[in-house]
């Protein structure tokens, strides 16, 4: 059972008048006020994140998510929508104009039931900056949209009824003046409540003309007409001390709808309706309440240049919480007090994978036959784009380059089997399979300290004896830049470029030095298109893989 009334009772007024209590707003300001809680995650020691950043001479784009635990679902949702975004941007990009696009999280609450992040959006194309919010149900191990906060979608309309009522209160807003769709929404609600009074005043007229055909004769006070005029004039009575009451009902007559907010579905559908909701990028204040941040521009009157924050107060927030909601409003107001208390987890910094590449536009870079005299400048160009590629090694070569080797797995790149020497394996036994893959996983894993997952045949050829033989998936590709045989740069991109897809495995050798001079405009172009590099084992990584499956591609048509 999840406790309704606030844990943290806040009741002391700030000298700055930042908390929501009643008289305790600033001397010299009339505009209600409210803190925010947030801290960015970099200054939580239990908040790991990572950062991808390009810089090009067309665009400049970056974007940094939280690591919260290895292939934590919320990392892989900020991420990947995170991605999906800067593929949007690139692939709209305005020629010329060096367009910058930038996106950033924030943490709002965090707790063992709960955790909420502030996703922010900076693009250069758009009028302004853009936020939202996401909420981590621990419980469930879901990930929903700000509507989740709510019980229903009953109390989402209520929601931006109250925040409406505050920026008519506070700031003498008209209903014509309210931004959108607090204004279509606060219409709304006072039609229907004119209808229902005017209904009611009729339904109360009808009353009054049955009861005077019925009444006792003029000038009676007595008997039971009396008694039930007296009662009719108590009920009466009671319904206006219950006017207090007539933001709820006010609520209660529109038409409540049937999504079930706590499904990560219903609820993004929902969010999705409400896209230029001001509650979409809400926080819980410091007294329990929700602070709303909008555009100063949106409200006339307001003060600031960047952001306005408007209480909604703690009273009038629980009526519509949800029970995660009100979770998170305990997670928020006791991580603000107490920052150092958010503990998430002893694996929080570790990643797995965490960008869902059946949504997002993913490539996989694959080399063979390395490591050679020429990997390192390799590394070098794929790092100019934060680019993470799979490396099929020999395991005769990583003692010779165990420098390189290590440095490709430091690096985020992963290395992969791809036999001890070259042998086509589908001549040799079962037995001497095993043996030549195990003996080469044993030299990736002595110099990288981690096993290899995935094996590449040489010359992509195999069997049913290779397939039983071997413990990994077998991973073939679906674009060949025949660079083994055209050692010519220009044809090499050409073939890398022309071929891709989103979900393609691109194969490239980079024991030849004209395919590694290919690989910056092949980074280049790609990028351009909105494509993100991952290895292999994050191409596939959320769906998994079986030994001995074959695999050339993740194409997602």
């Amino acid at each position: 059972m999840v406790d309704t009334s606030l844990r943290r009772k806040v009741t002391v007024c700030s000298a700055l008048g930042l908390l929501l209590l009643p008289g305790c707003q600033a001397a010299d300001t009339a505009e209600p006020y409210a803190e925010a809680i947030g801290f960015i995650s970099a200054d939580l020691p239990e908040l790991h994140t990572r950062t991808v950043s390009v810089e090009t001479d067309d665009s400049t784009v970056g974007y940094r998510y939280p690591v919260l635990g290895e292939s934590h679902p919320l990392s892989i949702q900020v991420r990947t929508a995170m991605a999906e975004r800067q593929t949007a941007f690139l692939e709209e990009a305005p020629e010329g104009r060096n367009p910058e696009l930038r996106q950033d999280t924030e943490l709002l609450a965090a707790s063992a039931d709960v955790i909420g992040l502030r996703l922010n959006v900076v693009d250069s194309t758009a009028q302004g900056p853009e936020s939202s919010t996401l909420w981590y149900d621990a419980e469930g191990g879901l990930t929903l949209a700000w509507t989740s906060l709510f019980r229903d979608e009953q109390a989402l309309v209520q929601a931006h009824v109250d925040l409406a009522d505050v920026l008519r209160e506070e700031y003498e807003l008209t209903t014509e003046e309210l931004p959108a769709p607090l204004g279509e929404v606060t219409a709304y609600a006072e039609a229907l409540a004119q209808e229902q009074q005017t209904q009611e005043t009729e339904d109360q007229e009808g009353e009054g003309r049955d009861t005077k055909e019925q009444s006792a004769p003029t000038g009676s006070s007595d008997g039971p007409d009396a008694a039930e005029d007296n009662a009719s004039d108590s009920d009466r009575s009671d319904k206006d001390d219950e006017g207090d009451e007539g933001d709820e009902d006010e609520r209660a007559a529109l038409p409540p709808g049937e999504a079930d907010l706590t499904d990560p579905e219903q609820s993004q559908e929902v969010a999705h309706a409400w896209a230029d909701s001001p509650l979409a990028d809400l926080a819980f204040s410091t007294a329990g309440g929700l602070a709303v941040r909008m555009d100063p521009d949106q409200v006339p009157g307001a003060k600031g240049d960047d952001e306005l924050l408007v209480p909604i107060e703690a009273e009038a927030a629980e009526e519509n919480l949800s029970e995660l909601g009100y979770q998170a409003r305990d997670a928020a107001v006791h991580g603000n007090a107490s920052p150092e208390s958010l503990d998430l987890g002893p694996e929080a910094g570790t990643e797995g994978t965490t960008l869902d590449c059946a949504q997002a536009k993913c490539v996989a870079l694959t080399f063979d036959d390395g490591p050679g005299e020429h990997t390192e400048a390799l590394l070098d160009s794929l790092d100019d784009y934060q680019a993470k590629a799979t490396f099929y090694v020999l395991g005769s070569l990583v003692g010779e380059f165990p420098d390189v080797v290590e440095r490709t797995a430091a690096e985020g790149h992963e290395v992969a089997n791809h036999t001890w020497k070259h042998d086509d394996l589908a001549t040799m036994s079962d037995e001497a399979i095993r043996k030549d893959l195990q003996r080469t996983d044993d030299a990736i894993e002595e110099v990288t300290g981690q096993a290899p997952v995935t094996m590449r045949p040489p010359y992509g050829s195999l069997n049913a004896t290779v397939r039983s033989a071997t413990a990994h998936p077998l991973i073939l590709w679906d674009v060949d830049t025949m660079d083994w045989q055209s050692r010519d740069t220009k044809a090499v991109s050409k073939h890398a470029l022309k071929g891709t897809q989103a979900g393609s495995v691109v194969l490239f050798h980079d024991i030849h030095k004209s395919s590694v001079d290919a690989i910056p405009d092949v980074l280049a172009g790609l990028h351009k298109e909105g494509y993100h590099f991952v290895t292999v084992k994050d191409l596939f990584g959320l769906d998994g893989m079986e030994a001995g499956e074959v695999v050339t591609d993740a194409r997602l048509n």
